[in-house]
């Protein structure tokens, strides 16, 4: 008889914790690999529940693990610790899981990745948890707030201290909250293909609930999808793509017209490209330009999914490369730089743990050379919109600041431009876009409006 190798649901699982750690590829794209593995729903379910869910409760789970181990989990061998993590959150937060289930399922997961010698060890602390986890307290916050707070919300404590410095303790509390929720799928529908109405038609029944966003007016949002996003009604015809509500309003801030010559200049795999293509009606140019060809053969396939005909993509790195013969040629420039991603952390839990998200400056310093390598390309009425995923300062106004100062030549719009307002009024604050997840239900967003001399 053929034994079957396919890994189970904690075995991926526990693969996918160690190279998140490992490994700069973000999660989202190894877990959609993953999860095509699994043709059952429930598996796919149990891989991706366990994944996120020990990202977003590391914290107190390794401050329960201190107690019955009697040291810091970090002296375990990293394979084993997750062995212990994924256990002990099945026992905390999964009712359906029978907590003998979760033992067992432990121990022959630590049996099967060489770890025999400690299956007593993972058996003991776990029958252990069961009976005395809710006996555990947190650290009082009027002690030391940043710890409570770093262990109740299983967040670094740096990152903690960086937003209670600027927020304060309720705020960041808040935000915390608001990035551990489970987040919704929200999609744009496409509209050169159908309509938000027609869309929610199609995806009736599809999901716990379906809504349409509150202020994009292409978005839905849809809590508890039934399937993957790939075997969604009207996926595979193009009628929709994926992307926050916060994303689409930065799309719509762009404001490229039909006819427009347009420059993506951080196009990465479509998201942005494909909404602004809708707005263009699908008539003009638009360039799409990443340092990677491996996104942009992505881009190039979700292109051809939407139906939109008028995107060329080309390989370029704006720090030591430009495109030739290409200065004052683009009336619209979207450069949405890299940056630290401290904006999606309901989406990307994973981040939160990288260690080099602790200096921002690295970010920072990229972001300004991005602009300043690509606003010639700017006719000089034309408008770039610079956008990060992030809401903190070293990445949002430091960084207009620092390019305001050595560039004379380039000012800031300050003013929402009319046709604008009645969807992004709301977020319209201290001259820029800027959306937060604990006081808008939405990714945390920044973006402003910059221009060249010349412009009106």
């Amino acid at each position: 008889m053929k034994t079957d190798n396919r890994p189970t649901p904690r075995e991926a699982a526990l693969k996918l914790l160690l190279k998140s750690e490992q490994s700069s590829v973000p999660l989202d794209r190894l877990m959609e690999e993953a999860l095509r593995r699994f043709q059952d729903q429930r598996d796919r379910h149990l891989l991706h529940a366990l994944v996120y869910g020990v990202l977003r409760n590391r914290s107190r789970l390794d401050n329960i693990l201190t107690h019955f181990l009697r040291r810091e989990p970090e002296h375990l061998e990293p394979e084993l610790l997750g062995i212990l993590r994924i256990g002990l959150f099945q026992i905390l937060e999964m009712d359906r899981i029978p907590h003998r289930a979760a033992v067992h399922t432990a121990v022959d997961l630590a049996r099967k990745r060489r770890f025999s010698w400690a299956t007593g060890l993972v058996n003991a602390v776990l029958r252990r948890a069961i009976r005395e986890a809710g006996t555990i307290r947190l650290p009082p916050l009027e002690s030391d707030s940043a710890r409570s707070l770093a262990i109740r919300h299983s967040f670094p404590e740096w990152l903690i201290e960086r937003w209670m410095n600027r927020l304060g303790p309720e705020s960041t509390g808040n935000l915390c909250e608001a990035f551990n929720r489970i987040p919704s799928l929200v999609i744009r529908a496409n509209t050169l293909k159908t309509t938000r109405s027609d869309l929610l038609e199609v995806l009736a029944g599809a999901a716990d609930r379906i809504e349409e966003t509150a202020y994009s007016p292409d978005g839905i949002r849809l809590i508890h999808p039934h399937a993957p996003v790939f075997e969604l009604p009207g996926f595979s015809e193009g009628h929709f793509q994926v992307q926050d509500e916060a994303a689409q309003l930065v799309g719509l801030l762009v404001d490229a017209q039909p006819g427009m010559s347009v420059l993506d200049a951080c196009a990465g795999r479509g998201g942005k490209t494909g909404h602004i293509a809708q707005t263009m009606q699908n008539r003009g140019q638009m360039l799409a330009v990443d340092a990677s060809g491996e996104k942009l053969e992505v881009l190039r396939q979700e292109m051809k999914r939407l139906g939109v005909s008028i995107v060329e993509t080309r390989v370029c790195d704006w720090i030591i490369e430009t495109i030739p013969n290409a200065a004052g040629r683009f009336d619209r420039i979207l450069l949405d730089a890299p940056c630290s991603g401290l904006g999606v952390l309901g989406r990307h839990p994973d981040i939160r743990w990288r260690s080099d998200r602790r200096d921002l400056k690295p970010f920072a310093e990229r972001q300004i050379v991005l602009i300043e390598n690509t606003i010639s390309l700017l006719k000089p009425d034309g408008r770039l919109v610079y956008a990060v995923c992030s809401m903190e300062p070293e990445e949002t106004d430091c960084v207009i600041d620092t390019v305001l100062q050595r560039n004379p030549g380039i000012r800031r719009i300050e003013t929402l431009p009319n046709p604008l307002k009645s969807h992004l009024a709301p977020f319209w604050k201290h001259d820029a876009l800027r959306t937060s997840p604990h006081l808008d239900g939405m990714d945390g967003f920044f973006a402003c409006i910059l221009t060249r001399d010349g412009s009106p």
